[in-house]
């Protein structure tokens, strides 16, 4: 009889045992199920070790931390890296001069390996390339070439490979600033959201040129009409947006530190200048030098960063019927020289990169009022220029 209480007892307790054990497993796995997803993004720097190069990061709002998740160092100043929608091929500049010039690498990402292999490496036919662009139908790669002032166009084969270019473009001319507008230097390439039309900012000969884009063609550019509009002389046209109508643009002018509106009247294809908005306060006499800008995806605020003596973040209100700004934000990066951010996917972020002091910090972000707000999340990575965010 003892001996059945005993063993009665001993498969009780065993039994308790079990079930608390697989009680706090599936706990556990229910509150790791429950954590939200790292918010990703591929990081694009200016190498000068074998250390540097390529990074993909991942944010964890819940901790406020940065995660590497992996590095590709086989390339020489990657400072410009984009994907393509399905995620599994990552482009990349290689922002070099010389006699050989600069080039763009393509790289085929294994998300599940966490992997990054390069596959091929073209000619951009010109020196310093500092942006790229994928086509609408992903079909080619368009760089531009900020030291030679030219762009290319590169065919993007099926296997992820880049071919050489099938067609290139020379800009001419000048401005004002004889240091640094004696001869163009393309310095973006943006598609408008038709899809049909490919703008380019030259900071040399302070003009946006305009070309119409036929993916059916040999040489998919031609010069559209009209076929550029020029800004203000010595502004320095840098990166631009549009708004989600297509006619509104947004304009950074880098060497006078201003966000430019122009109205883009799609029926009559008319620019007009409507007006620019400085990103230092009035009596400011320090250096300037805008760089990056975005608008949140519900179309309500712009951000813009400032370099120079200011490294801050702008955020601006924009008007829903005009389009016109309210400045309403001005923000310390939190460090030196905030050449390029982010807006995470879900708009609760702001990823920003201090090019001269070698770190990446992270913002909340209020979706209602568009005001941002430094988080304790700080990550050094050496020489940090743009961003691309994974799923946006």
């Amino acid at each position: 009889m003892k001996f059945l209480l005993s063993s009665l007892l001993l498969t009780v307790m065993c039994t308790t045992f079990a079930c608390n054990s697989s009680s706090t497993q599936e706990s556990s796995q229910s509150s790791n199920d429950s954590l939200p997803s790292p918010i990703t993004f591929w990081l694009g720097t200016y190498t000068s070790q074998p250390s540097d190069g390529i990074h993909l990061i991942s944010y964890r709002p819940e901790t406020a931390t940065f995660d590497s998740v992996l590095m590709a160092s086989d390339i020489n100043n990657p400072s410009f890296v984009i994907s393509n929608k399905k995620g599994n091929l990552v482009f990349a500049v290689q922002e070099e001069g010389g006699d050989n010039g600069g080039s763009v690498c393509s790289f085929r990402f294994d998300q599940a390996a966490s992997t990054l292999n390069k596959l091929s490496t073209s000619s951009t036919k010109g020196s310093g390339p500092c942006y790229i662009t994928l086509s609408p139908d992903e079909k080619y790669i368009l760089a531009g070439n900020y030291g030679s002032g030219d762009l290319a166009v590169l065919p993007l084969q099926e296997d992820g490979t880049l071919g050489e270019p099938s067609q290139t473009i020379s800009h001419e001319g000048s401005s004002v600033n004889e240091d640094r507008q004696a001869s163009p230097h393309v310095h973006s390439l943006v598609f408008h959201p038709n899809g049909k039309q490919l703008f380019v900012a030259d900071l040399g000969t302070d003009k946006v040129y305009i070309y119409d884009f036929d993916p059916s063609k040999e040489k998919p550019l031609s010069a559209s009409a009209p076929s550029h509009f020029t800004v203000k002389a010595g502004s320095g046209p840098r990166h631009l947006v549009f708004n989600q109508a297509g006619d509104k643009i947004y304009l950074i002018h880098e060497m006078t530190s201003e966000v430019g509106l122009y109205d883009y009247n799609l029926q009559e294809k008319k620019i007009t200048h409507l007006d620019s908005y400085p990103l230092t306060p009035k009596g400011f006499e320090g250096e300037k030098g805008a760089a990056e800008i975005k608008i949140s995806d519900d179309g309500k605020f712009l951000y813009a960063s400032n370099r120079g003596d200011s490294n801050e973040i702008i955020v601006f209100k924009i008007k829903p019927q005009t389009g016109t700004l309210d400045k309403i934000q001005a923000i310390s990066s939190g460090g030196l020289t905030p050449r390029n951010f982010a807006l995470s996917p879900d708009g609760n972020y702001l990823f920003v990169g201090n090019q001269n002091s070698d770190q990446i910090l992270a913002y909340e972000r209020n979706s209602q009022s568009g005001i941002i707000k430094k988080t304790s999340a700080k990550l050094a990575i050496h020489r940090p220029v743009y961003f691309f965010m994974v799923g946006k």
